[in-house]
């Protein structure tokens, strides 16, 4: 499930006059309306969930979802775990009409700003040179390379491919991101974890779920 939808390289900053606006988005925000429109028709269906869960799950102190506006202009959204010590981007995109502006850099100084005592942290699709995607996937990891972002030396796999984590540095805090499994157990089901290169030749989790054996640090 690529979890970011950036869709560009987007290495350029904004302009420093340039300010976003971080919203809070609940069922009776203005903008919900827009992030659920944005989040559907970035993510295809087997990679969401509904997006009243996301909603749902917002409301506790373990998640969050912003949306983001430019002098009153919806530029994107982003969903947000919080496991162990991290701020875990599950979920993120741009409005089509403002890709390639910068504005993923900027929701991504936002996060930092939000979530100052923790490190963000994310996955991304693997590179491979065979995938119809390939470019997209190299510029993706292009963007979040400029922007501080590095190989934690685990990847991860579920029901819809393969990804790499990536962090702002610091060692891999393997036992506190599982605790993304709990948060939102739909994200997660019939995932796996493991050291780069040390990919299990089957899923590990039973009836659709990790196995809990799996979920320790090694």
């Amino acid at each position: 499930m690529p979890r970011d939808s950036y869709r560009t390289s987007e290495a350029v900053l904004l302009p420093m006059c340039a300010r976003l606006k971080t919203i809070s988005v609940t069922e009776n925000t203005a903008e919900a309306a827009l992030v659920k429109a944005l989040y559907e028709e970035a993510f295809p269906e087997i990679e969401r969930i509904c997006f009243d869960q996301l909603i749902a799950c917002a409301r506790t102190e373990r998640a969050a979802l912003f949306a983001y506006t430019d002098g009153g202009a919806f530029i994107g959204f982003a969903f947000v775990l919080l496991p162990g010590p991290y701020a875990y981007l599950l979920f993120t995109a741009t409005a089509p009409e403002r890709r390639n502006r910068g504005y993923g850099a900027e929701i991504l100084n936002e996060l930092r700003r939000v979530y100052t005592g923790r490190r963000l942290i994310l996955d991304i699709e693997q590179l491979s040179d065979d995938a119809e995607n390939s470019v997209e996937r190299t510029r993706r990891y292009r963007f979040y390379y400029n922007n501080g972002f590095r190989d934690t030396g685990f990847e991860m796999r579920d029901r819809t491919g393969e990804y790499r984590i990536l962090s702002e540095g610091g060692g891999f805090d393997r036992n506190g991101f599982v605790e993304s499994y709990r948060i939102l157990p739909e994200i997660f089901e019939e995932t796996d974890i493991y050291r780069v290169g040390c990919a299990p030749p089957v899923f590990r989790g039973t009836e659709g779920r990790v196995s809990p054996d799996w979920r320790k640090p090694e």
